[in-house]
This record gives structure tokens, C-alpha cells and sequence, in this order.
């Protein structure tokens, strides 16, 4: 198994002292040490949205627009320990615990102070022996920062990226989830790998030793540290994947059309997605098939109207389709479920679950393959797993026995829109090393 990453190695270092001209946003009153505070918020000046075909490296004297500090300051990282405070942690340089319960004001809603987790990292600015500055990071990039000038001033700033490719070339050994996991590719990219080809393959019964699956994404990558950061780079968009299995290949591209929802299509224009998921989570084993069988908690016969799967508690759940939550909440004996409403009169419940994603409620749009809640082992329920089952106009149909929809395929200028995305996927040579536009059409 191979693994390459079209990158270049930035090479601008961490700078002490970063200079960012902020312009003020809004003020608000906080009282730490009785200051007023100012709020400001700023993207990082060289942020990127558009990609290379090969990554650029970002000039040297490039920095990220921390906020402007007295030339004696000194900048300290903090890692916050197991069972510690961010009290306990900022206690020695002075701050009191009224002042952290306004600093935690002020910082709300970005950061809970009370909730930071173990390992979280702090940057603290000290200036003629006072604590001046506190940084932390809010996400990949993205940062928040509390400074003393004349008054607290709040800021939000992003540090400098560069946008870069990544391709793996995975042979399959055992689940497919498994060896992208040894591969050590991302896990959203294996969740929109899985999503995509979920319309096409029973993961729990099609994938076999032998087969392989080739892919490329988009990923960001620091330009620079400042310390604080957890990851040097998050991967993006799944650009292309082929997946090779049991002699039959399966190659798609991620494809915008302007004013429409960007999804994958093949090479010929065909949309490579189905109405329905057959399988709405990864990595799962497939314990209990659509039929009668003995309940194993009621102790009678009866039709089990869906698909048992086994996964570990906290598997996401994914949306077999595009519609609309009717139901979360508790179901009774299928414990905590959620009900989608799809187009068609279709219908899909999901039961047993451990908790649901943040927003998941009743009237929530939802999209295929977004994460709407987590497995687990509640209400009549003997292990934990997931029970799914697909209902049209409120009867109950085997979830396996899903036929794929037609669509219409893309022609005229959107064929040939497809056809440019095609070619610069193919730019990347590295990809090119296991697959080529040419062999992908054949």
C-alpha cells in the first residue's frame, strides 16, 4: 500500500510576534480587571479557496495576522493536563478566578473555558511580568485571541493555508473501512468514499480481499505553526475514486454545475448515486436479514421488517436519502429512532440509536449520507446495533432489494463541463501512476 501527497514543504517558521491590522467589528462590555473589551474578526490575508493542480509553497515572509504585541513580550505554550482547570493552569501568571469567570464571558460562544479537553493547548503573551494575550485555537486554522493593550480587545483570525492533493492507492485485505483506516487515509474522506459507493456495493457482502480502490482529495495545509495546532493539514473534497471489485470497475469524479448540488458522476455523465443507501453506516457487520424470524427479547415469531447491523456503540448514522426528520425521539421498543421522510412515499426509520446528531429534529432537512445519529443498544434491544428499515406508502420492503433509480445523464454543455473536471483530475501525476482518463473511459 502506497501513499503520496502532492504537498510542498512550507517553510516559513513560527514568528513571536505577528502584526494584524484589525479593523474593529463590535464592542461589547466585559470586566476582566474591570477593561472594556473590543471585538474584532479577521480572515487570514493569503486564505485560499481556489486549488493548483500541484501545490504552490507559500512565500517565506508570509505569517498569519496574530494581533500586534509590545516588542518585550513573552509567548508561552500551555497544555492543559489531566484533571487540571484552566483556573489552576493560568493561576501562576496572575489571573484570579473572577477574572477567568469573565475572561469565560467573553470568549463564550467560541470556547467553553469549563470544558476544554485534556491536551488542549494555550499561548499566552506575558508583558513586564503581566499576562497580556491568551490564543487558543477554535478549529483547523482558526483561532481566538483575548489581548491588554489599553483595554481587552477579542479577535478571531485564521492562519495562512495552501491547498494541496492527496492520493492513496489501497489494497483491500480485510473491510474495506479497515485497510482505508491502515492506509491511514482520513476519516471524512472513507465516510465519502463509503457514501458514494454505497449505492452500488453491499460493503458487508461485496468487498473481498483482492479487490482495490484508488482515490484522490483535496486537503489544506498550514502555512506556517504557531504551536497550537492539533493538525498540520484536514483533508476536503473527495475529488475521484475507482473502485475495483470482484472484476467489476467503478470510477467516479466529484462534479459541480453551477446553481445545482455538486455530487459524483461517471465519466459518461451518469449521476453515481442512488435514492436510497442499502447500508446508511461503515464498517458494520450485517446480523439480522429482512423476513419472520423468533424476536430473541418477545420469544415469538414475527416479520423483522428491516437489517440488523453490528457495529461498536457511537458508529455514525448516515441518511440513506435526501428528506425530511418526522420523528426523533424515543420509539418505545426501538428506543431512540429517527424517522426521514423521502420523496416517492418512501420512508426510513432508524432504531436502537445511542444519542442523535446535534440539530437532528423534527422538521430538520437532512441530505444523503449526513451524520444524524449514533449506535447503540436502546429500548427492545438484546445487543447493541443498528435496526433499519425502508417503508413505500407505509409498508415494509427488504432495504437489499433497492433498485437504482434512473437519471438522467448529462449532456450537452454539462457533459462537456464534466468532461474539463475529468482532465484536471488527471493533471495530478501521481495519480496517473495507477490510473489515467483513458483507461477509466475504457
Amino acid at each position: 500500500m502506497k501513499y503520496h501527497l502532492m504537498i510542498a514543504i512550507p517553510l516559513g517558521m513560527v514568528l513571536s510576534t505577528l502584526v494584524s491590522d484589525l479593523p474593529e467589528q463590535a464592542s461589547e462590555q466585559c470586566n476582566i480587571a474591570d477593561t472594556p473589551v473590543v471585538v474584532e474578526k479577521q480572515r487570514s490575508a493569503n486564505q485560499v479557496n481556489s486549488k493548483p493542480a500541484v501545490a504552490q509553497q507559500p512565500a517565506a515572509s508570509q505569517s498569519p495576522a496574530e494581533p500586534e504585541q509590545a516588542p518585550n513580550t513573552e509567548h508561552k505554550i500551555l497544555t492543559l493536563s489531566a484533571g487540571q482547570s484552566f483556573i489552576a493552569l493560568l493561576k501562576p501568571y496572575g489571573m484570579s478566578e473572577r477574572q477567568v469567570f469573565n475572561l469565560q464571558k467573553l470568549m463564550a460562544p467560541e470556547v467553553n473555558l469549563s470544558q476544554l479537553p485534556i491536551g488542549q493547548k494555550i499561548k499566552i503573551g506575558i508583558t513586564e511580568g503581566k499576562l497580556s494575550s491568551i490564543t487558543l485555537a477554535t478549529g483547523f486554522a482558526q483561532r481566538l485571541n483575548v489581548s491588554m493593550t489599553d483595554q481587552w480587545h477579542k479577535r478571531f483570525y485564521q492562519l495562512d493555508t495552501y491547498q494541496s492533493e492527496a492520493v492513496h492507492d489501497v489494497a483491500i485485505t480485510q473491510s474495506l473501512y479497515e485497510s482505508l483506516v491502515d492506509d491511514s487515509v482520513p476519516l471524512d474522506v472513507i465516510n465519502q468514499t463509503i457514501t458514494v459507493f454505497s449505492h452500488f456495493v453491499d460493503f458487508q457482502r461485496e468487498i473481498h480481499q483482492g479487490d482495490a480502490l484508488t482515490m484522490m482529495y483535496d486537503k489544506a495545509i498550514l502555512s506556517v505553526k504557531d504551536g497550537l495546532q492539533q493538525q498540520l493539514e484536514k483533508a476536503g473534497q473527495l475529488k475521484f475514486a475507482r473502485l475495483q471489485n470482484q472484476g467489476e470497475d467503478l470510477a467516479v469524479y466529484h462534479h459541480h454545475i453551477e446553481g445545482e448540488q455538486s455530487g459524483f458522476y461517471f465519466v459518461d455523465g451518469r449521476p453515481a448515486q442512488s435514492f436510497l443507501l442499502k447500508t446508511p453506516l461503515n464498517g458494520a457487520r450485517l446480523s439480522s436479514t429482512f423476513g419472520s424470524r423468533k424476536h430473541p427479547i418477545l420469544g415469538y415469531t414475527r416479520l423483522h421488517a428491516g437489517l440488523d447491523f453490528g457495529a461498536p456503540v457511537g458508529t455514525p448514522i448516515f441518511a440513506a436519502g435526501n428528506g425530511t426528520i418526522k420523528k426523533a425521539g424515543w420509539g418505545g421498543g426501538f428506543g431512540n429512532r429517527i424517522v426521514i421522510r423521502h420523496a416517492n412515499g418512501y420512508d426510513t426509520l432508524y432504531a436502537h440509536l445511542n444519542g442523535f446528531a446535534k440539530g437532528v429534529k423534527p422538521g430538520t432537512r437532512v441530505r444523503q449520507g449526513e451524520v444524524i445519529g449514533y449506535l447503540g443498544n436502546t429500548g427492545l434491544s438484546q445487543a447493541r446495533h443498528l435496526h433499519y428499515e425502508v417503508h413505500k406508502h407505509g409498508k415494509p420492503i427488504n432495504p437489499l432489494s433497492l433498485r437504482h433509480v434512473k437519471q438522467r445523464r448529462l449532456a450537452g454543455s454539462m457533459l462537456a463541463g464534466l468532461q474539463q473536471t475529468i482532465a484536471r483530475v488527471h493533471q495530478n501525476p501521481e495519480l496517473n501512476q495507477y490510473v489515467s482518463a483513458m483507461s477509466v473511459a475504457e
